[in-house]
């Protein structure tokens, strides 16, 4: 059985912006957290409300409960989903190149992984520590840990041949990927 031949390094220039990394940050551990936590705070207030009503409440304390304990669980959420937004958005901007002068940042794909080049010098994001990628619409997400690593806007590339070879890339070093085509 013939093996396929490594493919040869290819360079994808990017130009990443706030909007990008915004969304690249709706696919974190903050985005799910958000999602999940949302359901838990509506049931909570139910519960507490009831046992107010229970205890001898009037209706119109029940309701006031639940709307400050909706309010409370707001707040709440939106300061957890804060700390596990900040560190992650922090490490792809850093690794982006968006704290330096220039946002441009080449993502070149070899058989070592995927090398982001910025005014900031190299980094090798080896294959084997990228843990999962992710295709949207929007473009590619890699991940380390589970914590995004980098984005690649669809935007960026030339046309579909060329996501088709990133793709074969991810496909032939990443066993958990969820990829359109």
């Amino acid at each position: 059985m013939p093996t396929e031949p490594p493919h040869k390094p290819h360079s994808v220039a990017t130009d990443l912006d706030v909007i990008d990394l915004g969304y690249a940050s709706l696919y974190s551990k903050w985005g799910e957290l958000y999602i999940y936590l949302t359901p838990v705070f509506i049931v909570l207030s139910a519960v507490v409300g009831w046992l107010a009503f229970k205890a001898g409440a009037s209706r119109d304390a029940t309701v006031a409960i639940i709307g400050g304990t909706l309010i409370a669980g707001s707040y709440i959420k939106w300061a957890v989903s804060m700390g596990f937004l900040v560190q992650p958005l922090y490490q792809t901007w850093k690794i982006a190149g968006a704290l330096v002068t220039t946002k441009t940042t080449a993502h070149v794909f070899t058989t070592a992984g995927v090398e982001l080049e910025s005014t900031a010098g190299p980094t090798l994001l080896p294959w084997t520590s990228i843990s999962r990628v992710v295709e949207t619409k929007k473009g590619f997400l890699f991940y380390r840990d589970g914590k995004l690593a980098t984005f690649l806007p669809s935007r960026s590339l030339e046309g579909p041949i060329e996501a088709g070879l990133i793709r074969k890339f991810i496909r032939k070093n990443i066993a958990d990927a969820t990829l359109l085509g």
